[in-house]
């Protein structure tokens, strides 16, 4: 059978030969490179890579931890109205990484509770976030925005420090309840530091949103630190408070064991932790007609741990007729 493929001629074989079948392109810096190969390692590019790596990881880390301390400190051991207690730095990690989802799950159930909570949360949030994905920053090289801009970003800013100082004040001044504030026999008073919870979360979710929209804005550099700065300080300011009053409600929700000190027979005891003297704190239920809710610190002996049961189940626990 004849061969019906032409010949492509001297001049094309030369060019195959030539040619490994990769067409040489320009990269951004118009450096050739050839198509399929890999660019050579740049040691100075990888080192920046692994800094913002083990910067990120110390950040979030970091994070956790100030949650965490955060939490226990201006949550718990305030509700709690017993001192500090001995927790180690990795309980505290623990404790901080669990804070972003008690928050939410408060924002969560407040809604389901309250549609219209919920409702009024996403309105104070929806405009930072329009916000955020409208504006555009200042940016070398690029023409400046219309002067109606540059108007509206400077009493978007004004705005923006009013609504700070209105999120730190109210935030600080709310009254939190306490211990004292329990009811033996109702959940009332959880429901209470739930909807706190909700609430700081908001506040908080909402400062951050301000701080963001701060830096996206068309502003003066002297303006964007000023405004920045303050917004940044309220964004702190709300996330700690937050911190605090979801781990007040994880706390109370949190199974803790049930001991049984040699010799108890005083009611429902739960192990709270160790303070910093070695005594062990504990919350009490007496099985009085008119229970009450008592808290002690004692030294530690020997107990049974018999289950375990949360501050929340004991104080709600139905009184017996």
């Amino acid at each position: 059978m004849p061969d019906i493929i032409p010949d492509p001629g001297p001049g094309a074989r030369r060019r195959t030969a030539n040619n490994t079948g990769r067409r040489g392109v320009n990269d951004l810096s118009g450096s050739v490179v050839d198509r399929g190969t890999t660019r050579a390692d740049d040691p100075a590019r990888d080192g920046v890579r692994l800094a913002v790596i083990a910067f990120t990881t110390f950040a979030a880390g970091l994070g956790m931890l100030v949650l965490g301390w955060m939490a226990e400190r201006a949550g718990i051991e305030a509700w709690l109205g017993m001192g500090e207690f001995e927790r180690p730095i990795g309980g505290t990690v623990v404790t901080g990484a669990r804070m972003p989802g008690t928050m939410i799950q408060s924002l969560y159930e407040a809604g389901v509770v309250e549609p219209l909570f919920f409702a009024a949360a996403m309105a104070l949030l929806i405009p930072p976030i329009a916000g955020i994905v409208a504006a555009r920053p200042l940016r070398p090289g690029v023409a400046a925005p219309a002067a109606a801009a540059r108007i509206a970003a400077g009493i978007a800013a004004g705005l923006v420090v009013a609504a700070d100082v209105a999120i730190v004040a109210v935030t600080m001044s709310t009254v939190r309840p306490t211990v004292d504030d329990v009811v033996i026999g109702e959940d009332a008073w959880l429901d209470a530091i739930r909807n706190v919870a909700a609430a700081d979360t908001v506040a908080a979710i909402l400062a951050i949103l301000l701080a963001v929209l701060v830096f996206r804005m068309p502003l003066d550099r002297w303006a964007r630190g000023l405004v920045g700065a303050i917004a940044i300080t309220a964004a702190v300011l709300a996330t700690g408070t937050a911190a605090g009053s979801a781990g007040t409600l994880d706390f109370l929700q949190s199974e803790r064991p049930v001991v049984v000190p040699r010799g108890w027979t005083g009611g429902t005891s739960l192990d709270l932790g160790r303070t910093p003297g070695g005594g062990m704190a504990t919350i009490d239920r007496s099985l009085d007609a008119k229970p009450v809710l008592s808290r002690r610190i004692s030294p530690v002996e020997r107990i049974t741990v018999p289950g375990t049961m949360s501050i929340a189940e004991v104080v709600a626990a139905p009184i017996p007729d």
